[in-house]
């Protein structure tokens, strides 16, 4: 996909805030970016483009299995971030993945 800017980044994020759980947002992002998913990554885009999820949840995602060295499954990613943001806001299915 190549090198896209800050800005285009977080605007695919918004554009996609309902069609995707919190995981796929965040493999939709390590997509777009040269060096993938990072926790650092996912707290600097996600902040910035869903300001409403509190910094603290962004830290604790950093015990996601895929950017850390916790045991959060992806499972328990989707139902730590979705009060705020995903596909799952308003539906309630619990984060499964279908």
């Amino acid at each position: 996909m190549g090198l896209m800017r800050d800005e285009d980044v977080l605007n695919v994020l918004r554009a996609k805030e309902k069609l995707l759980t919190p995981v796929e947002l965040a493999e939709l992002l390590g997509g777009m970016l040269e060096n993938g998913i990072s926790h650092s990554v996912i707290v600097f885009y996600f902040k910035r483009a869903f300001p409403s999820i509190p910094l603290r949840v962004l830290l604790e995602s950093g015990l996601w299995w895929r950017v850390g060295k916790g045991g959060m499954s992806d499972q328990e990613f989707n139902e730590h971030l979705m009060p705020w943001v995903g596909r799952g806001v308003a539906a309630g299915n619990g984060g499964h993945l279908v």
